[in-house]
């Protein structure tokens, strides 16, 4: 499930590099939305307690319509919570804690900001999300619906000791004002009042957020760090449902990109869905009580038999997969690859060649690597023809994407495998497969190319080891008109150098599509220094340790979710020190002015000391 977990942040991360996603995830100073909630909340609130006892509003009515801006009121503090509020931390947590004020009086922002992530790092797991309490059937979780601020403070008591000094003061005075406010008004002559004006409407409004929230949009069993697109649903799309719910119908872009406002959370949506539809996102009514399930594609592994061999390059063999086990093989999208069982830890994935729509038959090329990791020296090995595989669903991270314009599919050598589906899947539209390699022996295909159908369309390069010019791919890849892409895949160096040669052409960058078959891991980094400002301590940060790591080492945590670069939470700013940046959040005019970091894994380069606002 780890593999999984990983190709899906990956996914998520290859969304939120976009453009579109970069621009939404821009916070105004003061934002309008945010401030109309909150002033309607209040103004509302009021204006129902006053009719009330003024004998103007039926009690039941004035109390369902203060409990309707209870709930309101929560994601003002929600996005106060995730920073997506204002792009000053002080507006921020200012506004964040007036909107908290009409579910927990008493506490900032700050206190429930910490219990709150604690849910997103812990999505589904027993005992550790203060939340999961909520995904069971609906007539057994009704009374932590109504109180599950009194779960959220024993779920935080019973790991005291785990949180810093610093937190756990600010959580007990917190708490302690919270009681206090009970209390007080209780032994007042006003009971009565704050009882129907206030402590009825706060509860329903407590439950009706507590349903919407967490109940209905995290399926029972579920767990984010196994399946962190699935671990979160999307509500379907009903127009009144969607304008009722501020935002969180899309509640899966919330917990893949935390920072976004409640009022962009379906543009968010939109802009990632091409990339994240294909996972088999969940979705669910809001009263629905049917149970969910995983997607087939995450279900158990299956068998497949190895039918036939074939060398297609020097080094580069043509394996032809069919079931070992109950049903065929399923069909496959172009582009789509397919995860490989070869060892109980060692899991690789292969891009499928062949039609994409039809089931039965699977091929996929491995190029036998001597430098590798060990998966493709572990295929030619094992794979012998009458073999038995495990192997996973289709899955695919690089979709065919038709705008309607010319299409260039251009392979580095090995990575021609996903482009041979998607020339067949785009029959007779305007495409050419550009294969770029340093010969024909070791071009996949390469003397035997006319197999296909669209060998008509194949324009081999081979540069016999000295290089190819840029003039070459430029005249592969031509000017860009409107609704034109590119599917580019291969080797991480020859990428760079297309998409380069591409934008000095025009070509925009999200006209660009990119897998790379052989993705380079991180390295651990070199070891460096931190300091951190505010208190002038000095940390030493190891080789392959990450800062987020260290911080809490040093019981001096930041917050932090998807510790992979993508959500933002972390960021952090930076006073003086170089930066190497491996993020998937921060601009290259933000990465270039060296103010911020993502320290989930961005990190020093140990050639100075990394100073931090901390």
């Amino acid at each position: 499930m780890q593999a999984q977990a990983s190709a899906d942040w990956s996914l998520a991360g290859q969304a939120r590099s976009t453009p579109t996603l970069r621009e939404l995830h821009v916070l105004p100073l003061f934002p309008v939305p945010t401030l109309a909630l909150l002033t309607a909340c209040v103004a509302g609130f009021g204006l129902s307690g006053w009719a009330m006892l003024a004998g103007v509003l039926h009690p039941a009515i004035a109390i369902a319509i203060s409990s309707v801006l209870v709930y309101a009121s929560f994601t003002v503090l929600h996005d106060g919570t995730h920073r997506a509020i204002s792009r000053s931390p002080l507006v921020n947590d200012i506004i964040g804690t007036l909107g908290g004020q009409f579910l927990l009086p008493g506490l900032e922002v700050a206190v429930y900001r910490h219990l709150h992530l604690e849910h997103h790092k812990n999505t589904g797991e027993h005992g550790e999300d203060p939340d999961d309490i909520l995904v069971g059937p609906v007539l057994k979780i009704l009374p932590a619906l109504f109180f599950i601020d009194v779960i959220w403070f024993l779920w935080y008591m019973k790991r005291f000791n785990r949180w810093t000094a610093l937190q756990n003061t600010r959580f007990l005075l917190g708490f302690s004002l919270f009681v206090t406010w009970h209390v007080a008004w209780i032994a007042s002559p006003y009971a009565q009042e704050w009882l129907l004006v206030w402590l009825l409407p706060q509860r329903l409004g407590l439950g009706l957020t507590a349903y919407l929230f967490a109940h209905i949009q995290h399926p029972p069993g579920i767990e984010q760090r196994a399946h962190p697109i699935h671990a979160t649903v999307m509500i379907e799309r009903n127009p009144l449902v969607l304008s009722f719910m501020l935002g969180q119908s899309a509640h899966l872009i919330h917990h893949l990109y935390p920072q976004l406002p409640f009022y962009r959370l379906e543009a968010g949506w939109r802009a990632a869905e091409r990339l994240l539809a294909p996972r088999g996102v969940l979705f669910r009514g809001v009263i629905d009580g049917k149970p969910l399930e995983l997607p087939e594609a995450e279900r158990p592994w299956r068998l497949a038999r190895v039918t036939a061999v074939e060398e297609i390059a020097a080094g580069i063999s043509l394996f032809t997969l069919t079931t070992a086990s109950d049903g065929a093989l399923p069909a496959f999208e172009a582009g789509a690859h397919v995860d490989l069982r070869l060892a109980p830890h060692l899991v690789r994935q292969y891009s499928l060649i062949g039609v994409p729509g039809q089931a039965g038959i699977w091929q996929i090329g491995v190029k036998r690597d001597a430098l590798g990791r060990g998966g493709s020296i572990a295929v030619h090995e094992q794979l012998v023809p009458g073999a038995i595989v495990e192997v996973g669903r289709p899955r695919s991270h690089f979709p065919l994407r038709d705008d309607g314009g010319r299409h260039v599919l251009i392979a580095g050598g090995i990575g021609m495998t996903p482009l041979i589906s998607m020339a067949h899947a785009l029959g007779e539209r305007d495409f050419t497969l550009h294969l770029f390699a340093r010969d024909e022996a070791g071009a996949p295909f390469g003397t035997s190319l006319a197999r296909f159908a669209f060998a008509a369309r194949i324009q081999p390069h081979y540069d016999e080891g000295k290089g190819f010019a840029d003039q070459e791919i430029a005249a592969a890849i031509g000017p860009w008109q409107a609704c034109d892409r590119i599917h580019l895949c291969g080797p991480s160096g020859f990428m760079a150098r297309v998409a380069q040669v591409a934008a000095g052409l025009g070509w925009p960058e999200d006209a660009i599509s990119t897998e790379n078959f052989a993705p380079v891991p991180l390295s651990p980094g070199d070891a460096f220094t931190v300091e951190l400002a505010r208190s002038g301590r000095r940390i030493e940060v190891a080789a392959g340790t990450p800062l987020t790591d260290a911080l809490e080492t040093a019981r001096l945590p930041v917050d932090t979710l998807c510790r992979r670069g993508i959500c933002g939470t972390c960021r952090c700013k930076v006073l003086s020190g170089t930066i190497e940046h491996r993020d998937s959040v921060l601009t290259d005019e933000e990465r270039a002015s060296g103010r911020h970091m993502i320290p989930c894994v961005s990190r020093g380069t140990g050639k100075d000391t990394l100073v931090l606002d901390l």
